[in-house]
């Protein structure tokens, strides 16, 4: 997979954590192990020594002209094999069925810390994934003793800030875009990745430490802001936890100022909604594809609430978070 017979160059190896699967990494850069080592931890009690997946990572990548004007990065993909193009910056490639990746990075790419999380290693956990048996939905998750509440909603909606507000309030931030669901000896687990999280503009109204910054626009065409809510809020991290529920946002119709309407969401009704986020996999990945769909049996017997509300993100974190632990953490 890699440009040129580079493995040579390899000098140092690791095993990562991804969402209680163990991955091996070999790569020529001490920084980018040390990154990857942090974005990727093992959790909390958990011991598996044999590995899932390979992954191989180069830097020093220098490519030649690409199409103009392009946004990277660029994904195609063919049954189990997926290619994510970063343009001048290198390229990463996936074979799904032997859950191998191989990539060539630019120094600058590995030097851009949080560029690097968000667009290469966020990007390698979401395709690899699905190979190793793992769920990765589209939600956020809060955490309180141990206990998980993922958040659920539209892009737009206002998860990521909802769940900010929650860890303003004392729950750990384990995600607020993309959470990872696998199987545990003792049940289900979700797990969260280090990285930043998107605002929209007006959440600048509701967080004063935004004041000093300015939003730009995110790998989806979307003007937010992305920070690191960990150093910047103080809030603490979450990296794995066993999930007790789920709660399905959207905004209200009705008029107010603040509205906080709550019903309940069954078995039914919550595999419909989750199954609407989650891709089709290739057939050559088909025996995961089975075990996904029992984790996703699993999860759906827990209780799903139903959301609808408006008002400012502290108000709404206030009554979500009696709600939550009342309901579903007690």
């Amino acid at each position: 997979m890699l440009e040129g017979d580079q493995t040579t160059d390899v000098r140092y190896a690791t095993t990562l954590g991804l969402a209680g699967h163990t991955c091996s990494l070999r790569t020529d850069s001490m920084r980018l192990m040390e990154i990857a080592g942090e974005f990727f931890p093992s959790g909390q009690n958990r011991d598996v020594p044999v590995s899932r997946a390979a992954i191989t990572l180069l830097s020093g990548c220098r490519r030649g002209p690409v199409p103009s004007p392009c946004s990277f990065p660029i994904f195609r993909g063919r049954n189990e094999f997926v290619h994510a193009d970063y343009g001048h910056e290198g390229s990463v490639w996936f074979d799904l069925k032997t859950r191998e990746v191989a990539g060539s990075l630019s120094d600058r790419l590995i030097a851009d810390e949080a560029y690097f999380r968000r667009a290469v290693l966020a990007v390698i956990a979401g395709i690899l994934a699905p190979s190793l048996g793992v769920i990765a939905l589209h939600a956020g998750c809060v955490v309180r003793d141990g206990k998980a509440i993922l958040l659920a909603a539209p892009s737009g909606v206002g998860k990521s800030t909802i769940s900010l507000a929650l860890a303003l309030r004392g729950w750990s931030l384990l995600s607020d875009d993309w959470t990872f669901i696998s199987d545990a000896p003792d049940g289900l687990s979700v797990w969260g990745m280090q990285t930043s999280i998107k605002l929209l503009p007006d959440a600048r109204d509701f967080f004063p430490e935004l004041s000093a910054l300015s939003p730009a626009i995110s790998l989806n065409g979307e003007l937010s802001y992305e920070i690191d809510p960990w150093s910047l809020f103080g809030v603490h991290r979450a990296i794995d936890a066993t999930p007790r529920g789920i709660v399905f946002l959207n905004r209200a119709n009705e008029s107010g100022t603040h509205v906080l309407h709550v019903s309940h969401s069954g078995e039914k009704e919550t595999m419909k909604a989750l199954l609407e986020e989650i891709e089709e996999q290739p057939e050559a990945i088909a025996e995961q594809s089975r075990t996904r769909r029992s984790l996703m049996q699993q999860f759906c017997l827990l209780p799903a609430l139903k959301m609808r509300f408006r008002g400012t993100p502290a108000v709404i974190a206030a009554g979500l978070d009696e709600i939550l632990t009342e309901q579903l953490c007690a």
